[in-house]
């Protein structure tokens, strides 16, 4: 949640969306006590508990109120979620299950916070409010439906794909210590090529399931773009439990009134404009210029479409232009420093760090209403 700490911009959804709809429903929202969020200076104050599941530990719920009255419940559990790093790993992993660089017992960390919000929804956590609907998000909550699933509980759920590429791949033998049904681990379930598939179990038991575009909604239902989900997401088109909504502009930053602007500016002060392009350029060590500055702030990854902006890195340059990225990579997806570099050093530059009415929940990982 943006708010506190991120790692894509699920953080930036999470944040804006429950204030969208708290106009209308009465939206909470769910998520680990991470040290960003317990070291923010909002007061905290316990309010419910949760027991022991299987090899997932019992942990506590804290309810902070932000400045604009909005209600976060914080996952109070210090040795799953209180650690140095981003929330999925060590380093700069984004996204991550296990290995590499992302925390090892990822399972049960996002298996405490699905079962959280199960146990949120069923009015199991000894908290004063109960949600109508769960809204849920990615990977990190898939475990969420398939909970209140298994356990014969019937609250709707909307689960949101932001990127069907990161599924939350797990060796099958995790089920007993996550507490899932060992007959739940076939293909019309959580199985997924021989492992657990947290995104498998999400889009299985919820009652819907959205993504960020309609364009998305149906490129996912194809073998390019499936990620070997194609067939279930294509049944869930024809059943009409498919869709795609946009994600919406968040108008809250002016560039008027920004601080950490070097010179504020408006939408025709081009003064201002060419001052912080002048130092974003300085910054990135580029030589002064006239033509106009790109610049991209994203994860190297094929699914930004880098190997897009690869391409016309150097038809950008030779035109008079510059461009700068700034971005985190893995050693995989590090670009390797090619045409676009030796096309004008001077005007290209790259910094990369090497290695988310009713009431509501929401779970940026969860969101509840």
């Amino acid at each position: 949640m943006a708010d506190f700490v991120k790692a894509g911009g699920l953080g930036d959804v999470s944040s804006a969306l429950p204030r969208a709809l708290a106009a209308h429903h009465d939206v909470r929202v769910l998520i680990p006590g991470y040290p960003q969020i317990l070291d923010a200076g909002h007061a905290l104050r316990r309010v419910g508990h949760l027991p022991t599941h299987a090899a997932i530990p019992a942990c506590d719920i804290g309810e902070l109120t932000c400045e604009d009255g909005l209600v976060i419940y914080v996952l109070l559990c210090p040795e799953l979620y209180e650690r140095e790093g981003t929330p999925y790993g060590n380093g700069h992993a984004a996204y991550s299950t296990g290995g590499g660089d992302g925390w090892e017992d990822n399972d049960i960390r996002f298996a405490r916070l699905s079962l959280a919000a199960a146990e949120i929804a069923t009015g199991r956590a000894g908290l004063a409010w109960q949600p109508d609907l769960m809204h849920l998000n990615d990977w990190t909550c898939g475990l969420a439906p398939a909970y209140l699933h298994w356990r014969g509980e019937d609250v709707p759920t909307i689960f949101t794909i932001h990127n069907l590429a990161y599924q939350g791949l797990f060796d099958h033998d995790c089920l007993e210590r996550l507490g899932i049904p060992a007959d739940a681990f076939h293909i019309e379930d959580v199985e997924y090529y021989g492992k657990l598939s947290f995104m498998k179990a999400g889009i299985v038991h919820a009652t819907h399931v959205t993504t960020v575009s309609a364009t998305y909604a149906r490129e996912i239902t194809t073998p390019e773009y499936g990620c070997g989900l194609e067939g279930l997401l294509a049944c869930k088109a024809e059943q009409g439990k498919l869709s795609g909504i946009p994600n919406g502009i968040d108008d809250s930053w002016d560039p008027r009134t920004d601080a950490h602007l070097v010179q504020a500016f408006s939408a025709n002060d081009w003064r201002g404009k060419r001052a912080n392009a002048d130092h974003v350029r300085k910054r990135f060590g580029l030589a002064p210029g006239q033509g106009p500055l790109f610049a991209i702030v994203s994860r190297l990854v094929h699914q930004k479409g880098i190997d897009l902006t690869l391409e016309a890195a150097a038809s950008i340059v030779w035109a008079g232009g510059s461009w700068c990225a700034s971005a985190a990579a893995t050693p995989r997806s590090k670009p390797r420093s090619p045409s676009w570099r030796s096309a004008s050093p001077a005007r290209s530059a790259s910094s990369s760090a090497m290695t988310s009415t009713r009431r509501a929940a929401s779970l940026p990982a969860a969101t509840s209403s």
